[in-house]
């Protein structure tokens, strides 16, 4: 792969060759590089900054070794951030090291598949597959000025239309060319039965208040995928008197899954890990996911937790450790409301929660957080009979340090008041100290 790109750099290798630099100014040139990169103020989630300084870098190595390809390049992101749309790719990972590992070691498929509509294009720029998941990398270009296009999650079929996702999970890097006409994104699927095939369909429709424009686009995966590696370790650690048990790690090169099994017994309800992460023989660490899924549900009591993935590094010695949980009383995880009244009948005893609105179909809520706290604290509702009731969606804005602002849009259809909204997250933490040698 990168046939193209390396022709490129090969073609400009020999350019090089017959240029003549003094050894004065090629360092004046590598000091001008760092020294504008000093100068550029940050923008937060963009790349380009690094962008600058790199492309200079990489110019100096290759004026100083005049490399052969850039498979000899020691970071391959930053040589291929610089090559035309590949920095859209690395921008959408440059939190995730996994990802990025995968990049540098070519397990990144480029697929460069175009589709034209209405004056809009969509193309897929690539993807990264392994035997559970993939990640398709795609760029949407060609909105009007002031446009302003949403578009649902992107469905994922096999090639004759079957259904095989069980997950799906999408991020975006608004904003491209700096001018708001171009978006690049990302949507991460997992499969039913493992990706057993290597044809697929990828469809999608955008819409804004003038047009609504859908695209089907068939894609194929060439490379063969590299399997998972499982380490069973069911291992039980204590915190706060709180037993939760290691029961396997999975490593894939897209992401690790942690298997976690809480006791029944427990007095507290477990919502998560606040720093659950892997570190090396080296102490080189690897965190949880900050853009896409972080933890899916295997029963009551069973999660699955996501890191980024360290599959490509292989090192000698692995441990797995977390000192933070958020959890709370069992007796208090809950919230209780009638919406025809718009008040608050039960919750927790530190009383956070404050109505801002409710109706039939819509609860607003304020919620007293933590700056740290950034999960959306429902995702089931039941009426006073016991019916579930329907989610269409809500919100989870930050008004200030401490102030969160919640809301729920229900199926506007009969239940009986008042509702029960189980806690799926709160801002209430346990610690301690678990480490657990994997390897």
């Amino acid at each position: 792969m990168f046939d193209e790109e390396e022709k490129k750099l090969a073609k400009w290798k020999e350019t090089i060759k017959k240029t003549v630099v003094s050894q004065d100014e090629l360092e004046l040139a590598i000091k001008q590089g760092f020294q504008r990169a000093k100068n550029v103020p940050k923008v937060k989630k963009r790349p380009y900054v690094k962008r600058g300084v790199w492309s200079v870098i990489v110019a100096a190595i290759l004026l100083i070794t005049l490399v052969a390809s850039i498979r000899v390049i020691p970071a391959f992101a930053n040589a291929v951030a610089s090559i035309p749309g590949m920095e859209k790719v690395v921008a959408l990972i440059q939190d995730n090291k996994g990802l990025q590992a995968a990049i540098d070691n070519e397990y990144y498929q480029l697929l460069n598949h175009s589709i034209e509509k209405d004056g809009v294009t969509l193309t897929l720029d690539g993807a990264i597959a392994d035997e559970q998941e993939m990640i398709i990398f795609y760029t949407v270009k060609g909105f009007n000025e002031g446009e302003q296009f949403s578009g649902g999650l992107p469905q994922i079929t096999g090639n004759e239309g079957e259904d095989i996702v069980i997950r799906a999970s999408a991020d975006s890097l608004n904003d491209v060319d700096g001018k708001g006409l171009e978006q690049a994104s990302t949507v991460n699927v997992q499969f039913q039965e493992g990706i057993n095939k290597s044809d697929f369909i990828f469809k999608v429709k955008l819409e804004s208040d003038s047009r609504s424009i859908e695209y089907e686009i068939p894609f194929s995966i060439a490379k063969e995928k590299m399997p998972t590696i499982r380490y069973p370790i069911n291992e039980t650690v204590s915190i706060e008197g709180q037993k939760i048990t290691i029961k396997q790690i999975e490593i894939s090169p897209i992401k690790v899954g942690v298997h976690v099994f809480v006791d029944p017994l427990n007095t507290k309800e477990i919502f998560g890990f606040e720093d659950l992460r892997l570190i090396d023989d080296k102490g080189e660490i690897w965190s949880s996911i900050t853009n896409g899924l972080v933890a899916s549900g295997t029963s009551d009591y069973g999660k699955v937790y996501y890191l980024q993935s360290n599959y490509f590094e292989q090192p000698q010695g692995l441990t797995l450790t977390f000192n933070k949980l958020q959890a709370m009383d069992k007796n208090e995880a809950y919230v209780v409301i009638d919406t025809d009244k718009g008040i608050i009948l039960e919750q927790p005893k530190d009383q956070r929660f404050t109505v801002k609105k409710t109706t039939h179909s819509l609860i607003e809520l304020y919620l007293n957080g933590e700056k740290e706290f950034h999960h959306d604290p429902f995702n089931s509702f039941f009426d006073a009979e016991g019916k579930e009731i329907q989610s269409m969606g809500g919100g989870f804005s930050r008004n200030s340090d401490e102030r969160i602002e919640i809301s729920v849009r229900l199926l506007d259809e009969p239940y009986v008041n008042p509702i029960k909204l189980p806690l799926y997250g709160y801002p209430q933490w346990i610690e301690g100290k678990a480490e657990i040698k994997i390897k």
